[in-house]
């Protein structure tokens, strides 16, 4: 199939984003205390940054996969993806949405002067396929920390040099 990648734009869209990335199509997990609003906030939050940017993709008007980044608080053309998550829609996995989306996530960072993405992941075994996704597309494992998030879920975090 071939889906067509939008630039999120507009508040009712950002909502929109925001409701699939927290919704079990996207994510089937016990979410850490404040998590839900963070992700929910952030695509509403990209409206008033030129660097920070949110692509979706829509099939028959639903939202069936969303992906977020912006540059680090420091503006050091480091860029990062963590409360800005990657989600395909579990009806939909499998198609290279999730690849077509990080290309298109890569090119605006190094368009943008970009030098790197640092992704933030997590150690529980629902997000083996997402940390193997990012292996497979040249990112590389820089850190763990245990019980980041919460107790028994810790964080990973994977880089990937741009320049």
């Amino acid at each position: 199939m071939n889906f067509n990648i939008k630039v999120l734009k507009d508040k009712k869209t950002a909502i929109e984003v925001g409701n699939f990335l927290t919704s079990r199509n996207a994510f089937d997990q016990t979410w850490a205390p404040e998590e839900k609003e963070l992700v929910m906030q952030a695509p509403l939050d990209s409206l008033k940054n030129e660097n920070h940017c949110y692509w979706y993709i829509e099939d028959n008007g639903e939202i069936i996969a969303a992906m977020g980044v912006r540059e680090n608080k420091y503006g050091s053309g480091g860029y990062v993806i963590d409360e800005d998550y990657l989600a395909v829609h579990q009806d939909y996995r499998k198609q290279g949405i999730a690849n077509t989306m990080l290309a298109e996530v890569e090119k605006f960072v190094k368009k943008s002067g970009g030098r790197y993405i640092h992704v933030l992941s997590c150690d529980i075994d629902s997000y083996a396929p997402a940390r193997k996704f990012y292996e497979r597309n040249g990112y590389k494992k820089v850190a763990e920390i245990p019980d980041y998030y919460v107790q028994g879920e810790g964080r990973i975090d994977y880089l990937k040099s741009l320049k």
